[in-house]
């Protein structure tokens, strides 16, 4: 499924004092099948620039096609219901959005939503949990009794059971402890793989993108400055820098031992294949 953007810029409060250019000129193409992190300072336009993928925002200049979809600017967006099934948003702090009795009937509501009759829209909810690891013993369980990590597991469930071909995830380990933030990323690596489904994911968290990332964009006042794989982004330092950006240990690491002279391949980014080389230079010693 095609994912483009062509010359799109996004004006919030045009025509008053307030207006705002949160997106300028925006050319980028997604590449099908991947993970692709979204990152950039505070204000860089990421969530604008994802919340175009679904209709949720409408360019005020440019358009952007998402597979069968063209949305253009100053055009009334057309099928609108079909784009956001195919096109998954996952909000930050997605389990606020929880709100039915069970958590098999909350999941289970976005598929009834798209027409889909009762029975099935359940098996295709129950696919869902399994996907994501709630168990099937707390299927009629309040989505209330869960913990936070399981509840970010079930709201991302309800859009998997639409079955999107696109999911987008906006900082979806904001507020989770390191193992639970390192169990979801594993979870969406997993889904990617499983399924092949191509994933978007704005984050501010570079161990992330180092870890489970296949390309990485980068946003800077509302322009893309970088749309490369997350390898080469990482081999540069200086977009890290540009982005205000704070670089994963391992890099840090590396930096420092080039300051003080031991040089590591560039394409050296874990803590395993750092350790190797290491372990080789003091066998030749």
């Amino acid at each position: 499924m095609s994912i483009r953007f062509e010359k799109v810029d996004h004006e919030y409060s045009p025509k008053t004092p307030f207006a705002f250019l949160a997106l300028q000129d925006i050319d980028l193409e997604f590449t099908e099948g991947k993970i692709t992190a979204v990152i950039g300072a505070t204000g860089s336009g990421k969530t604008t620039l994802v919340q175009h993928l679904n209709g949720l925002l409408l360019p005020t200049k440019g358009s952007v096609t998402v597979g069968e979809h063209t949305i253009k600017a100053g055009e009334k967006l057309k099928n609108v219901k079909d784009l956001r099934k195919n096109v998954g948003l996952v909000f930050q702090f997605a389990e606020y959005q929880l709100f039915e009795e069970t958590i098999l009937k909350d999941v289970a509501f976005g598929p009834q939503n798209f027409g889909v009759d009762e029975l099935t829209a359940n098996e295709a909810a129950k696919r869902a949990l399994k996907t994501v690891g709630i168990d099937e013993a707390d299927y009629e369980k309040s989505p209330l009794e869960l913990s936070g990590g399981q509840k970010r597991r079930v709201a991302i469930a309800g859009i998997l059971a639409m079955q999107p071909r696109l999911l987008v995830l906006d900082e979806p380990t904001a507020g989770l402890d390191p193992q639970g933030a390192k169990n979801m990323m594993e979870l969406f690596r997993s889904i990617n793989k499983k399924s092949g489904i191509t994933i978007i994911i704005v984050t501010h968290n570079m161990e992330h993108v180092l870890d489970y990332c296949d390309e990485t964009v980068i946003l800077e006042k509302g322009k893309v400055i970088f749309h490369d794989t997350a390898r080469e982004f990482f081999e540069n330092p200086q977009y890290m820098e540009r982005a205000r950006i704070d670089a994963p240990n391992i890099i840090r690491f590396k930096e420092l031992c080039r300051q003080r002279g031991l040089e590591f391949d560039r394409d050296t980014l874990s803590i395993e294949q750092l350790a190797r080389q290491v372990a080789a230079r003091r066998k030749k010693k």
